[in-house]
């Protein structure tokens, strides 16, 4: 592990193409010194800001965390979690299976440049359940380009989302929005190149 880890370089894994987190916070200032609730894209840096405000003693006791005061800090995908969670599932597949059998319908998202859960271990993940589909995979539009690709299964449906890492809201908030309206409105994603409805 050791080995991958050294020849992966500098790279997020959870968004490969996303360049690091390098940018001092004079010309981020900068930046959002004009508009600051603007939004300018993702920024790298989100993770190192959320570490950084979550561990702040007024934003804990706001949120009643660490009330016994744990002895180290929070931190994002925390390996101490991990370590103790000792009731955690190995595979989503039985639950996935399981809420199939009492006629909930799913949908399982995933950003194209996540490398830590790709697309491809998705896709073979689905095809582990067997099911039965629909709509072969197609691509979906958003604004006269490709927002991504579906395929549409026995009550379950697959989308990916291009351009996307791991956190697709975070990435690419727009076509997040156009997934979860067409989740909530029981509709396929788009496949004329516009849009279904307004934004």
């Amino acid at each position: 592990m050791d080995l991958a880890d050294s020849e992966l370089g500098n790279i997020d894994q959870y968004s490969i193409y996303t360049p690091s987190c390098n940018i001092s916070g004079s010309q981020r200032h900068k930046l959002r010194s004009h508009h600051p609730w603007r939004s300018y894209g993702y920024d790298p840096c989100t993770e190192r800001y959320s570490t950084l405000y979550f561990n702040l003693p007024e934003v804990q006791k706001a949120l009643h965390a660490n009330v016994t005061s744990i002895p180290y800090s929070w931190t994002t995908c925390s390996d101490t979690l991990e370590k103790y969670w000792q009731d955690s599932p190995r595979s989503m597949l039985p639950i996935y299976q399981e809420l199939l059998r009492a006629g909930i319908r799913i949908w399982v998202f995933s950003g194209d440049t996540d490398a830590v859960v790709p697309v491809t271990a998705t896709r073979y993940s689905i095809d582990a359940l067997r099911l039965r589909t629909i709509v072969n995979w197609y691509p979906w539009y958003d604004n006269q380009e490709v927002g991504g690709w579906t395929q549409i299964y026995k009550g379950l449906t697959l989308v990916t989302i291009r351009g996307a890492g791991h956190e697709v809201p975070l990435h690419q908030p727009r076509k997040a929005f156009i997934l979860f309206k067409a989740f909530l409105e029981g509709k396929p994603m788009p496949t004329s190149r516009t849009f279904f409805g307004k934004l």
